[in-house]
């Protein structure tokens, strides 16, 4: 195989075929018995050398031993360096978020020292357990996991008004005021009977016969608008579905603020009627969100 090689390639292929031998070899060798590889190469370069061999092919052999084992030694060595770097890494990282929550409100902290006064302030101490600090991060944990919530609430309560059209109704437009906290299920049964008395035949269906389409996306059941302002879902272009206009109003002698959606009609559909129409432009063009990509 080797016949239509010069001298110098034939011995640079030969050195590599050696090389790669000798790696085997130690891989086997080493799941085997567990020894060392200078172990491993040690006794594979003895088999190799056994009886006569010339000193051109002993000084080859010994050189490809030697720049295997400094290899492997060099590769331990950038994975132990490896591992202490990300150790270090993740530790700078749990003492910055330690000493973030422990620098929360400087008076607390003047008193629960003058409390420990068995403790140096000066030696850093957050590594070893403490009651009083656990259950400071616990109380701080708590509170803002209640003002979250509290925030969330509000938020949910605030009024928006929708624009919808029944789809068979080009001109027929209808406004519906409501809070974020609803869903679209519950907004089609609000306009299934805001509009039942122009379309009656809508009696004889549910929300769940239904469906909502806004900005060409059909938009799922289970959804609030408030997950889908939170969430910023998008259209087809990438722009967010609802485009909000915030405006202060009267209602029974009190000032209210109601988000208004002026940039976006929505639409109301049977789901049947858009099985058979939905390769027919514009239904061709709607889309389901995926929430998933979004949660």
């Amino acid at each position: 195989m080797y016949k239509d090689l010069d001298i110098n390639e034939l011995e640079k292929l030969k050195k590599e075929e050696a090389m790669l031998s000798l790696r085997k070899a130690t891989t086997n060798i080493k799941e085997r018995f567990g020894q060392s590889n200078q172990d491993i190469l040690e006794e594979e370069f003895k088999q190799k050398t056994v009886g006569l061999v010339t000193r051109e092919e002993f000084k080859r052999k010994r050189e490809n031993i030697d720049r295997i084992y400094v290899q492997d030694l060099q590769k331990k060595q950038e994975e132990e360096e490896k591992k202490k770097l990300e150790l270090k890494q993740k530790r700078k990282q749990e003492y910055k978020l330690k000493t973030a929550l422990l620098s929360f409100e400087s008076e607390q902290q003047e008193l629960y020292d003058k409390k420990n006064y068995g403790k140096d302030s000066s030696v850093d101490t957050l590594y070893l357990p403490d009651m009083n600090r656990e259950k400071k991060i616990e109380e701080l944990t708590k509170r803002f996991t209640e003002e979250y919530q509290k925030n969330m609430e509000l938020q949910r309560d605030q009024l928006i008004d929708i624009k919808f059209q029944y789809w068979d109704a080009q001109t027929f437009t209808r406004t519906l005021r409501i809070t974020k906290k609803i869903t679209i299920k519950e907004f089609l049964e609000l306009a299934r009977r805001e509009i039942i008395r122009d379309f009656g035949f809508l009696t004889e269906f549910s929300p769940d016969d239904l469906l909502f389409v806004a900005n060409t996306m059909i938009l799922p059941h289970k959804l609030s608008f408030h997950d889908i302002i939170a969430y910023k879902v998008k259209n087809r272009s990438g722009k967010p579905i609802f485009s909000f206009e915030q405006r202060k109003v009267q209602a029974k002698g009190q000032e209210y603020e109601v988000e208004v959606e002026n940039s976006t009609t929505c639409r109301i559909i049977e789901k049947f009627r858009y099985e058979k129409i939905k390769h027919i432009y514009p239904c061709s063009k709607w889309e389901v969100v995926d929430i998933n990509k979004y949660q």
